[in-house]
């Protein structure tokens, strides 16, 4: 092989290096109370709330990537990641993206991962595959995963989360919250709660928040596991409830059985002076209540 021919491959070489990457510098403006809508169907999405002005998107672009396309009207600003035809399921974007902090958001992908923080304005947020995590104080959550896990590191306002086989983790809870999964886990790990609504079908609930003075909670699972910690000294109304499945409780009376012929057990009693009201349905799970 003769220097001439080694040199056109090289540049070849670097030429495919370099149409397979492409690298993304864009910025946009944006009022801050604005809209900023985002599709990506592999890849990630990182979408920080900032202080600047407009919004500023970096990355990469990979092979099979089309184009980015945005497109803006009013307060509203749009970001899609349209892959070539010949691959279409194939090619990635990898994006970090800084909006203003007070705007709202909507993100849409197949199996790209999502995490936003810091953005205080209303989240919807949908994958198919892809992780979907935020942190920081929002003012309302919509966050969905089929197959893989959505966690908050913090919810406040209203919060609606939901996966089928992903787990929902939420660190520290306020506000409102509503999770729903099928097979996966619910876990919510400190906080204190208005209202918490959780639904599985075979996952587990696990929950360490409580409730606020006038706060409700009601739990329903299948054949999940429910475990609720609370501390020792909790004010609040229980009611507990399971066909086949068993209650342990650590903080009151023992269950009674709901008919003589059946396996049901039911348990109501009074903690403190009571107050919030916490109701917990199971089908075959068991349910435990212990304090921290």
């Amino acid at each position: 092989m003769n220097k001439t021919t080694l040199m056109i491959l090289v540049t070849l070489a670097v030429a495919g290096i370099a149409q397979a990457d492409r690298m993304v510098d864009e910025t946009r403006p944006l009022a801050a109370d604005g809209r900023v809508e985002i599709s990506n169907i592999s890849g990630e999405i990182e979408v920080i709330g900032w202080s600047g002005d407009g919004v500023s998107i970096t990355g990469k672009l990979e092979d099979g990537v089309e184009e980015l396309v945005l497109s803006s009207g009013g307060s509203r600003l749009s970001i899609e990641v349209e892959l070539e035809r010949r691959t279409r399921s194939n090619g990635s974007a990898y994006l970090t993206i800084k909006v203003p902090r007070t705007a709202d958001l909507e993100i849409e992908t197949v199996s790209a991962d999502i995490s936003v923080d810091g953005v205080l304005g209303e989240l919807d947020l949908e994958s198919v595959s892809g992780q979907v995590e935020i942190s920081g104080e929002t003012r309302s959550v919509e966050a969905a995963s089929v197959s893989g896990d959505v966690i908050a590191t913090s919810t406040s306002g209203s919060s609606e989360l939901e996966s089928v086989s992903g787990n929902i983790i939420v660190r520290q809870a306020t506000g409102r919250l509503d999770a729903d999964v099928v097979s996966g886990n619910i876990e919510i790990e400190d906080g204190i709660l208005d209202s918490f609504n959780a639904e599985t079908v075979s996952g587990s609930i696990f929950c360490a928040a409580v409730p606020t003075d006038r706060g409700r909670f009601s739990l329903e699972t299948m054949s999940g596991t429910v475990e609720i910690v609370v501390p020792s000294e909790i004010n609040a109304d229980f009611y507990i409830e399971t066909y086949s499945g068993s209650i342990k409780n650590d903080i009151g009376p023992a269950p009674k059985r709901t008919d003589k012929y059946a396996p049901g057990k039911e348990l109501r009693f009074t903690a403190g002076s009571g107050g919030p009201k916490i109701s917990i349905e199971s089908f075959s799970g068991s349910v435990k209540l212990r304090t921290n």
